[in-house]
């Protein structure tokens, strides 16, 4: 998602649902991290969901500043 204005509802929602859906696939893969090494494709994932994350924090504090 491109710099925009004011985000509405759904895509706030959708950007949370992401969010969340994406800090689980992080979780997942540290727990397994424990037992089985990643390899470097799951890193690259892993580093490519960690970018995406960061992305949609800048947004969403972006949208917040804008409501106040």
């Amino acid at each position: 998602m491109e710099r925009q204005g004011r985000l509405n509802s759904h895509q706030l929602r959708d950007l949370s649902d992401e969010l969340a859906a994406l800090t689980k696939q992080q979780s997942d893969a540290r727990l397994r991290e424990v037992f089985i090494p990643m390899s470097n494709k799951e890193i690259e994932a892993f580093d490519l969901r960690t970018q995406r994350i960061s992305k949609i924090h800048v947004i969403l504090s972006e949208n917040d500043t804008k409501r106040r």
